[in-house]
């Protein structure tokens, strides 16, 4: 069965505003020297973007798998997803197992003028809390704003039982971004996260350990790893946090550079920490 799914089934989410606010305003390498003291500072900001930029994909694809299973169960989610167009979203398959395709085609404009074009194939085998039930994101000629964005996301319910928190094995395999200049960079993931469900979702939070490597868009070669447990809140969304982490601390290795970045304390606000070298910065996203 094939089934055009209507955009009133899907859940609304803030993202896409933490992309407009991070990622592509740094599209300009010059404007990265002005505001930035140093490659490094660089390299710090790189990776943050990089992950909002396979966070917004992800949820792209929970948001739809969901969106989809609930429709095939007679429930419609409670709001829009104004990430996307009209007719963008095809089905074909059951409960158990199946595809999901959006398609943006030449262009689909969100409020925030971001153009995405290409599509997103999700494949998935299993109800996504089942253990061992898997989901499998394959981009197509995907770009935003015309910077390209490759890769395969493989998300694993590596739960043993239901009644656990479900807790996710997160791969991200050929990760690739492009700019419109040609400059690229390129990033792999190795993660777990256990979504800590609540009886009021407003009071879930995702705790996500792990770690990731990959080349800035300056050729600067990184390896990341989690620390202290990153701590995502749906709660912050009030506050465009819900995909910056609230708490915890990583870390990226360079060549001859360590920094960690530190989330802080759990609180709903804008601010991090960028350590290097024994110097700290405050950084906010406005």
């Amino acid at each position: 069965m094939i089934v055009n799914m209507n955009l009133v089934v899907m859940k609304k989410t803030l993202l896409h505003s933490l992309l407009v606010l991070v990622v592509f305003t740094s599209c300009d390498p010059e404007s990265d020297e002005a505001n930035l003291n140093s490659d490094l500072d660089v390299t710090a900001v790189n990776e943050a973007e990089i992950d909002a930029v396979y966070e917004d994909i992800d949820d792209l694809s929970i948001v739809n798998f969901e969106s989809v299973t609930d429709a095939m169960n007679g429930r419609v989610a409670e709001e829009e997803d104004d990430r996307l167009c009209d007719n963008v979203v095809s089905f074909e398959g059951d409960r158990n197992e199946g595809t999901i395709t959006i398609d943006f085609g030449e262009g689909c404009v969100d409020p925030n003028g971001n153009v995405r074009k290409g599509k997103i194939v999700i494949e998935y085998n299993g109800p996504k809390f089942q253990p061992e039930s898997e989901i499998v994101t394959t981009l197509i000629d995907y770009s935003i704003n015309d910077i390209a964005i490759e890769g395969v996301r493989t998300l694993e319910n590596i739960s043993t039982s239901t009644e656990d928190f479900p807790t996710f094995h997160i791969l991200l395999e050929g990760g690739k971004v492009t700019w419109p200049d040609e400059t690229f960079a390129t990033r792999e993931v190795d993660r777990v996260r256990v979504w800590k469900r609540a009886r009021n979702p407003r009071e879930d939070a995702h705790l996500v350990t792990g770690t990731a490597n990959g080349m800035t868009r300056r050729g600067i070669q990184y390896d990341m790893e989690i620390l202290d447990t990153l701590v995502y809140k749906r709660a912050c969304l009030p506050s465009r946090r819900a995909r910056i982490p609230v708490a915890g601390v990583k870390q990226i290795e360079t060549e001859n550079k360590v920094i960690t970045i530190d989330f802080g304390d759990g609180e709903c606000d804008r601010r991090f920490d960028v350590s290097i070298e024994g110097i700290t910065e405050e950084v906010t996203v406005d």
